[in-house]
């Protein structure tokens, strides 16, 4: 996991210095830029690996574009992916970089976080004992502006979740559970303010 976390920050410092270089070169000032949004989306989340199961829950969104091709977004969202009874919670943070003009935008992310599982009996004891978890998302998010100040936000791809090393065996039924760093599907869908 220590190489993995070092891949993931070496990617984002990357990142961020390709867009201040590419901001600095251009000097290109783009006057119909949205700069902020806001809003509120639907969160969608297939787990694999030491958890699986998956949900739909509510959210909100804040983006920030800090030129047209380099974007800093968060994301809050909850959804019932380890239990019926209990929400998971995920906060993501991070850039995405693409392009953005006054009608539209279509970025690749790269947002790493966390997500929090219930502490219930659907959760196996290691993920228990350490209920909040890094987790990282890649996908690739396409918006919508329109002119009276509002957006539309389709985002689709893959969030890493770190369990941790090892396995587990279930003492009741002997089934082994690898833990590691599995990928699920992830996708949202959201309606917001820019301005």
């Amino acid at each position: 996991m220590r190489l993995g976390m070092r891949v993931v920050l070496g990617v984002c410092l990357l990142v961020l210095c390709a867009g201040k270089t590419a901001r600095a070169q251009i000097g290109i000032q783009y006057s119909g830029l949205p700069r902020y949004e806001l809003g509120a989306e639907f969160h969608a989340l297939q787990l694999n690996g030491a958890l699986t199961g998956g949900g739909i829950g509510p959210g909100l969104h804040f983006g920030y574009n800090y030129n047209q091709f380099l974007s800093f977004e968060a994301e809050v969202s909850g959804q019932s992916v380890a239990s019926d009874r209990a929400n998971t919670l995920i906060g993501l943070f991070g850039p995405r970089v693409g392009y953005t003009s006054r009608d539209a935008g279509i970025y690749v992310n790269l947002r790493p976080g966390f997500i929090h599982f219930p502490s219930n009996g659907d959760v196996i004891p290691p993920v228990a004992q350490h209920p909040t978890r890094f987790a990282f998302d890649t996908g690739v998010v396409v918006v919508r502006y329109f002119q009276n100040h509002t957006y539309l936000r389709f985002e689709a791809g893959r969030m890493f979740v770190d369990y941790g090393g090892g396995s587990y065996t279930n003492p009741m039924t002997g089934q082994v559970t690898h833990l590691g760093v599995p990928g699920g599907l992830s996708a949202s869908f959201g309606i917001g303010a820019h301005w």
